[in-house]
């Protein structure tokens, strides 16, 4: 299941605390649907929560907490670990649910997913990989996605997209 989509031209670079400001900035300016607020250290968005609007027969909207994100950064800003939580209702509490890990090296980047194993209280090895092979421009010219079954499995190749500057759609569990 594909969790996370972004749209990226072959002259996208990695996602990085500018990103993440981007994109809460564009769901924060729509007039319908969730309502989206986000704690920062600096100018970079730390946590962010999402709010489903809810309204009764009355008229009266009220906000119940759906999803909270939490964003960790290398250095240089760049994304390095989103991890997703929430809301249990029964619970009036968040309860952690995967984890993206993102990661530059040598003119590959890569997004693995990993879920929360909430029986032993710790994430699960990744079981999903996007690999995004980057040109000396930091561009990306090769898109991998892999997949393993069970934790301590070897990936195994799911797909193969090679990009040829038209903006092309990729996910991330």
């Amino acid at each position: 299941m594909l969790m996370c989509a972004t749209v990226m031209s072959a002259k996208a670079q990695v996602l990085t605390s500018e990103t993440v400001n981007n994109v809460y900035e564009s769901v924060t300016h729509q007039t319908d649907g969730d309502v989206f607020k986000a704690e920062r250290t600096g100018n970079k968005i730390t946590t962010m929560y999402v709010y489903k609007k809810n309204s009764n027969r009355k008229g009266m909207i009220t906000l119940k907490p759906y999803a909270k994100y939490q964003y960790q950064y290398t250095a240089n800003g760049m994304l390095s670990r989103k991890v997703t939580y929430r809301w249990i209702e029964g619970q009036g509490d968040w309860a952690c649910t995967a984890r993206f890990d993102y990661k530059l090296n040598n003119g590959i980047y890569s997004a693995e997913y990993s879920r929360y194993n909430h029986a032993d209280d710790r994430f699960d090895q990744p079981v999903d990989k996007m690999v995004y092979a980057l040109s000396g421009d930091d561009s990306v010219n090769y898109i991998s996605h892999y997949r393993r079954n069970q934790p301590l499995a070897r990936y195994e190749l799911v797909s193969e997209t090679s990009v040829a500057g038209a903006p092309v759609l990729f996910a991330v569990k």
